[in-house]
């Protein structure tokens, strides 16, 4: 953060953001500007020069295509993804990004993918595929008095291996998770958490945008405190699309072989 700019760092935009995930990026951005917080964000490409700072890191939904053709690159930038999500950054990774930040991600043909390693688990592909309306209490911190209900959409094949010391990032209320055994889903490691929760996730649950908002800004000594009259249209709409979604939640829920 540099002269009160919040440092936003979007990894691969372009080939891992096929479900609307800067939507998440642009949460971010518009709920920091109703708490008087100025904004940056950076976009990393393969073969780039990764930022040597951030406050918060972006990484969102992609194919295995898309993960194999990004092989090299991510071997290269393990270590200093890490190194952010250790310094207490925030890292938010979704869908084909939270396997991605995994220590591995294991197809059903070929060999495995090395991951960034930000989440000691594995993703295995060739589980039973969810595509669901996705319901959750997270266990992710938030702001006092926040609701820990969210809501989503579910698009996957992969189940998560996470060990016992892992903390999931929510439990399972509706829908399928990790799918190895437990009704959990996705992981935490200190501010940073993944997940399979799609939506996008920030905007339909302004809450978990507040609280990942609030990690990267305590980090930086600052206090976070978004204006309720300037949010309150867009928590409208949101608590509004989360209730369509608990509302029709059991008859929207499929399974494909």
């Amino acid at each position: 953060m540099t002269a009160d700019r919040l440092t936003i760092l979007h990894v691969y935009p372009r080939q891992m953001g096929v479900s609307g995930d800067r939507g998440n990026v642009a949460a971010l951005v518009r709920r920091a500007a109703a708490a008087d917080i100025d904004t940056e964000v950076l976009e990393y490409a393969p073969g780039g020069e990764l930022p040597t700072t951030a406050d918060i890191v972006v990484i969102g939904n992609g194919p295995l295509s898309a993960m194999r053709s990004l092989a090299d690159d991510v071997t290269r930038l393990g270590a200093p993804i890490r190194a952010f999500a250790a310094d207490g950054v925030p890292v938010v990774a979704v869908g084909g990004g939270f396997d991605l930040a995994t220590n591995e991600v294991v197809p059903t043909d070929g060999a495995p993918l090395a991951g960034f390693g930000v989440f000691d688990a594995r993703a295995v592909r060739g589980a039973e595929r969810r595509v669901n309306y996705f319901v959750l209490e997270t266990r992710y911190p938030l702001l006092a008095g926040a609701p820990t209900r969210l809501a989503g959409f579910e698009d996957h094949a992969t189940r998560i291996e996470l060990p016992p010391e892992v903390t999931p990032f929510a439990d399972v209320v509706s829908g399928g998770g990790n799918q190895a055994g437990s009704p959990v889903e996705g992981a935490i490691v200190g501010t940073s958490f993944g997940t399979h929760t799609q939506g996008p996730i920030l905007p339909l649950n302004p809450q978990l945008t507040d609280g990942v908002l609030a990690a990267a800004t305590a980090r930086l000594g600052r206090e976070y405190a978004p204006d309720p009259d300037r949010t309150a249209t867009i928590d409208r709409y949101a608590r509004e699309a989360r209730a369509t979604v608990d509302r029709y939640v059991d008859k929207a829920f499929k399974r494909i072989a």
